[in-house]
């Protein structure tokens, strides 16, 4: 078969033949394929300078063909223009993101169709003006209208805020909680900064104040654990990602089935995302292992792996004189031996904390049946607090989504008597939704 300049998959013969007709008197080589199952073992047989493949097809689709050129590294070479009339943003970012070249939307323009190809083919006009997963920080914009509100926080103070605490339920709760519902979402705000821990529902609405109060701080730091849902599934919902002007700075540790990379594409970009359009804030993407870092001058940052499920993390951040350490996903077990001290690390990890954010999905009952799940009971983690870390405030965190309020409220009060009988010098409460608090 002769190598053709260009090869057109198209099931519609109407569109297939006109195409094929405007670039052969253009003076290509073209080959038409109508059966989308025979177009890769075509295109494999006699590689083209280029494809150009409809979406919608019976057989396979042409983003189907498209990622099979473009991952084949005997013809990623091959220029790819998808060609669809579902011209909605998400397929053009989906196009993008299986490495086509460029999206060209139905119905074209006759008279321009030849030299729009030329342009492609010639590298003149590319698929760049589409955001890209592939680098997820699109140009910089525009400040967002309006003046930024000048902070409420006076040098040196540091406020928490609890936005979700709960961990992520099997099913929906039908009921109201005094606790709240969401999933996990703690802020740390200074005068000039503002740090998020973890992205799960709980973002949403801390998202919407920002952006309805169009907040003095520009840069937002996240600082993700790991990628169980309940941890994750916020971010594509949080509203300055769409805002231009912000600055989104997100940490987190890989694991071996998802990167850091592929989960804020997922939640940002995919079509299966519940954005609905690209982000306008600026990402920057930071993969962490355990280590200490300095983030900015007078914050820094420590991480160490939690005895959990995934490549979960706990954090330790420093900043205005306080230390506050996060480890809502972490099962302390209480019985360190020579074979676990995970114990040991994670005390020396938060000795001294002024602030330990701890995992307590159990009561000390339910803990027994729960042993070696990933999650802490009520009594190992208080214990740990007040006598292994010394730190001086303890928030429950990560609260079983199916404790109704009168089991939290005994939690929380088992909790003080353990605190009061055992003598820590303590403050120990649980994490309930729109807690704030200054450290």
């Amino acid at each position: 078969m002769a190598q053709p300049d260009i090869v057109i998959v198209d099931d519609d013969p109407m569109v297939g033949e006109l195409s094929r007709e405007l670039l052969t008197d253009a003076g290509y080589t073209v080959t038409l394929v109508q059966d989308s199952l025979n177009a890769v073992d075509t295109i494999k047989s006699a590689p083209p300078k280029l494809v150009i493949t409809d979406i919608m097809m019976p057989g396979i689709t042409g983003m189907d063909i498209c990622k099979a050129i473009k991952t084949s590294p005997a013809l990623k070479h091959i220029k790819v223009i998808v060609v669809s009339g579902k011209s909605y943003q998400v397929e053009k970012q989906r196009a993008v993101q299986f490495g086509a070249d460029f999206f060209l939307s139905k119905p074209y323009n006759v008279e321009t169709f030849s030299r729009t190809i030329k342009s492609i083919m010639d590298g003149v006009v590319s698929a760049k003006d589409i955001p890209s997963p592939a680098d997820p920080s699109p140009a910089p914009a525009p400040e967002p209208a309006g003046s930024p509100q000048a902070s409420d926080l006076a040098p040196g103070q540091l406020r928490v805020s609890v936005w979700g605490a709960r961990g992520f339920p099997r099913t929906v709760p039908n009921s109201a909680s005094r606790y709240g519902r969401q999933t996990s979402c703690l802020s740390v705000e200074t005068a000039s900064n503002l740090f998020i821990f973890d992205a799960g529902t709980g973002i949403v609405p801390l998202g919407a104040e920002i952006a309805a109060r169009k907040r003095y701080y520009k840069d937002i730091w996240i600082f993700l654990t790991h990628f169980h849902l309940g941890h994750v599934i916020g971010l594509s919902g949080f509203k300055p990602a769409q805002e231009p002007g912000f600055t989104l700075h997100i940490i987190g540790a890989n694991d071996p089935e998802r990167s850091l990379k592929e989960v804020t594409q997922s939640a940002f970009y995919s079509s299966f995302s519940m954005a609905r359009q690209a982000p306008k804030a600026k990402l920057n993407i930071y993969e962490v292992m355990a280590d200490n870092y300095e983030i900015m001058d007078g914050v820094k940052l420590a991480t160490m792996y939690a005895n959990h499920q995934t490549s979960a993390l706990v954090y330790s951040l420093e900043t205005m004189g306080k230390k506050i350490v996060y480890a809502p996903d972490s099962e302390i077990w209480g019985d360190a031996t020579a074979f676990q001290d995970y114990d040991e690390r994670l005390a020396d990890f938060s000795k001294n904390a002024d602030l330990l954010v701890h995992d307590c999905m159990y009561s000390d009952a339910d803990y027994e049946k729960h042993k070696k799940e990933g999650h802490s009971g009520l009594s190992i983690v208080v214990d740990f607090a007040g006598e292994k870390a010394q730190a001086k405030s303890l928030l429950l965190a990560h609260l079983n989504p199916g404790y109704s309020d009168e089991e939290l409220d005994k939690m929380l009060a088992d909790a003080g008597s353990r605190v009061r009988s055992r003598g820590y010098a303590l403050n120990c409460g649980l994490a309930e939704e729109t807690k704030t608090f200054m450290l």
